[in-house]
């Protein structure tokens, strides 16, 4: 009988390929895939305490999309508006099975502007005469810009200036930036120049009784700019208390009011006995060298005034005079007696 003899190379060759085979099937199989962030921002990226803005993200392929900062877990693709009070950064993790990614973005936040600080505004000295100067000085904090009126401008946020006002002038500082404007102030009190004795026609003793009020003077050639005091000697045949006005007025008698000043005196009933009046003006200007007439006038009292007389021109030559004593209150003015007045102008040189 004849045995069957086994082929074994055979069986290992369909063996083996049958385990290529496997083999290249496990090859060609698909494997996962990470998840993928497409876009992760915040718009806008830079605000303000208070403000918003908003986290807008997109994310493919994901079992599960979360957000740090409270937020949690959301949708593969969608917003969210948040409010940080400070400066924050948001984490966005996509996860699935073959893993997890990440992306970030960072939202700025600036503290609320606050308006400037204006720590100090002065004026050194605060009180001067004309023509003198003033040290304006300040400080100022957190503005971007500083300005001064009365046609200073800007200026540095701490500095000094040199000022010269004319008359009492109040300075306004303002500070300004983001969160608005403040103002300080200060003020510098400007005082007239101290008058100066421009005319004296010194009081002599005389036994008349000088003239009645209704008469007048004047100046010829004022001699200074201003007129501030006019000292007058007053007598009265009749003892009181007297209010007296003096009204000074441009080039003639009825021209336009300089100014008008009273003066109280009281009187003896001896006409002879002599009491200074001082009126008081303004320093109210006056153009050199014009015409300055005065009048007289008694407001109150019991009798009649006089005003006192040098003698003729109290010793000054006649071309000198300026005090011009007249007849009467009206034009022309070069009608005058010959004798002064005892007077005395102070005024602005």
């Amino acid at each position: 009988m004849k045995s069957r003899r086994i082929n074994y190379f055979k069986y290992f060759n369909l063996f083996f390929a049958i385990a290529v085979l496997v083999f290249i099937a496990g090859c060609t199989g698909t494997s996962p895939i990470a998840p993928i962030i497409n876009s992760f921002s915040a718009l806008p990226s830079t605000i303000t305490v208070g403000e918003s803005s908003t986290l807008s993200w997109s994310v493919t392929d994901a079992t599960s999309v979360t957000i740090d900062q409270s937020i949690g877990s959301v949708a593969l693709i969608s917003t969210t508006t948040v409010s940080p009070a400070t400066t924050t950064t948001y984490t966005l993790t996509a996860t699935n099975a073959a893993g997890s990614v990440t992306a970030a973005t960072t939202i700025t936040v600036n503290p609320v502007a606050e308006a400037p600080i204006v720590n100090s505004f002065s004026a050194l000295p605060s009180t001067i005469t004309v023509g003198e100067s003033s040290t304006l000085s300040w400080s100022v904090t957190d503005a971007t810009s500083v300005t001064i009126n009365q046609s200073i401008g800007s200026v540095a946020l701490i500095s000094t200036t040199t000022v010269s006002p004319a008359t009492t002038t109040t300075y306004t500082l303002t500070a300004t930036n983001s969160a608005g404007s403040v103002t300080a102030t200060t003020t510098i009190t400007v005082n007239p120049a101290a008058p100066v004795l421009l005319i004296n026609y010194p009081m002599e003793a005389v036994t008349n009784t000088g003239d009645f009020l209704s008469r007048g003077f004047y100046i010829k050639e004022f001699p200074g700019t201003s007129l501030s005091r006019v000292d007058l000697w007053f007598s009265s045949n009749t003892a009181g208390d007297y209010t007296v006005e003096l009204t000074a007025r441009e080039n003639t008698y009825d021209g336009t009011i300089i100014e008008t000043s009273q003066a109280n005196i009281s009187l003896t009933d001896d006409n002879s006995s002599h009491q200074l009046a001082t009126f008081n003006f303004s320093s109210n200007p006056v153009q050199i060298n014009s015409i300055v007439t005065f009048t007289i006038s008694k407001i109150s009292g019991p009798g009649t005034c006089y005003y006192s007389i040098q003698g003729e021109y109290g010793g000054i030559a006649e071309g000198d005079i300026l005090v011009i004593q007249t007849n009467g209150t009206a034009p022309p003015l070069d009608s005058h007696r010959r004798y002064g007045i005892a007077v005395r102008v102070y005024g602005n040189e």
